[in-house]
């Protein structure tokens, strides 16, 4: 399998004449507001004027349009409506040629801060050879430049004895079902290998490892009472603040990983009380938690109940829930899938990561997954978000060139 030689200089050429498409594209989707959220943590209405969740339909819809010009196959799937996961596939399709998988996402996380940003999140522009606005990096401008590989290989279909499966698809940023998730459970990923551009590294990072990620809530209850006398009452605001106190002393307890750092601990959202005059009788702290391969969920699980009994406040009680778990993963670093990109990119390296990725669920189904892609990470979830317009050229020579030898290949 690794016998071949990949040669990206054509690639990168044609890649050269679709900057426009590229820079169009991205500008495009990313207008298109795919901000992705949990409703209980939105009470009061959507993020980013969201009056839905994802809502990743606004993007597929713009590539199908194309699709359906370049007479492409293509297919949307989807558990709810409006969050549509578009599935297209170039190549001959022979049996015994491997089938690769690139995959993206469609959502976006919210804008956030809005006094943190320099310009309106969500018009997005180009200026001095970059793209500016929230989507750009993380993950429509790769998803752009992706796609545009993907019309350079409809365009060499012929040549193509196995098949190169694209998918734009949704819910990667919160994950409750409606992604790829969805896709796998109904039979709709059949793939050898699988690259998910999503890591930036400005393509010399190759994400062959994840962190698993545990999601848990904290619920501290107390006694309601009126704010005159809070002694009367037990606040569940001041035991979550107890709770909070002890776990910035909490260790994990892990054996180290090669490539993956230490286990980290992240209180993303804390809620109580239900007015000013009321002692809180409950309050709702979030963790976020990315763990290693030598811990589980349940030992986590138990060390943090065990944290909470030992939390001094008499009359006030906690409930530890786990609300998501995605599991760790890792491909070796020296599977074929590693070695190939590394013939279009000589420079990457293996490396691990501590956010989880489409490639998680792929490889605990059997496939050869691992991230690669342009884009450098200091905006990713921030404010500002940018991404050099040549990096999202070069990559898409880069992998047409590896996809089109890919999909060559015997299994």
């Amino acid at each position: 399998m690794l016998r071949m030689s990949i040669d990206t200089s054509a690639y990168e050429q044609r890649a050269a004449k679709l900057r426009d498409f590229i820079v169009d594209l991205t500008l495009e989707i990313c207008r298109r507001r795919t901000v992705d959220y949990l409703l209980q943590d939105y009470p009061q209405g959507g993020p980013d004027d969201m009056p839905a969740p994802g809502m990743e339909s606004r993007v597929t819809e713009v590539l199908a349009a194309h699709l359906k010009d370049w007479k492409v196959a293509w297919s949307t799937h989807a558990r709810t409506p409006g969050r549509d996961n578009l599935l297209a596939r170039v190549g001959r399709g022979e049996p015994g040629y491997r089938k690769l998988f690139l995959l993206l996402h469609t959502d976006t996380v919210p804008a956030g801060d809005r006094e943190a940003w320099k310009f309106e999140p969500f018009e997005p522009f180009e200026k001095a050879g970059k793209l500016y606005g929230r989507g750009v990096l993380d993950n429509k401008g790769p998803l752009a430049s992706t796609f545009a590989a993907f019309k350079l290989l409809h365009e060499d279909e012929k040549d193509i004895p196995g098949q190169v499966v694209f998918g734009a698809v949704g819910d990667e940023e919160v994950g409750v079902g409606d992604g790829i998730e969805y896709l796998l459970e109904q039979g709709l990923i059949d793939a050898t290998d699988a690259i998910v551009p999503d890591v930036a590294g400005e393509m010399r990072e190759i994400n062959i490892a994840e962190k698993g990620r545990l999601v848990v809530k904290v619920r501290a209850k107390g006694k309601q009472a009126h704010a005159m006398d809070p002694s009367k009452g037990v606040n569940a605001i001041h035991g979550a603040a107890r709770f909070l106190r002890e776990l910035e002393n909490f260790r994990f307890r892990f054996e180290p990983h090669p490539i993956l750092d230490p286990p980290t601990v992240n209180t993303g959202l804390v809620r109580g009380g239900s007015a000013p005059n009321s002692v809180a009788a409950d309050c709702e702290v979030t963790l976020d938690i990315r763990y290693l391969p030598s811990m589980t969920a349940e030992r986590i699980m138990a060390d943090l109940e065990a944290l909470a009994a030992r939390v001094n406040m008499p009359g006030c009680r906690f409930i530890v829930e786990k609300v998501q778990h995605a599991l760790p993963c890792e491909v070796p670093a020296d599977a074929p899938i590693v070695k190939l990109i590394q013939q279009v990119a000589p420079d990457a390296r293996p490396m691990g990561s501590g956010g989880g990725t489409f490639a998680k669920p792929l490889v605990h189904a059997g496939i050869q997954a691992v991230g690669w892609a342009p884009g450098h990470e200091a905006t990713y979830h921030q404010a500002n978000e940018e991404i050099e317009v040549a990096q999202l050229v070069t990559f898409a020579g880069r992998m047409a060139a590896l996809a089109r030898a890919i999909a060559s290949m015997r299994v």
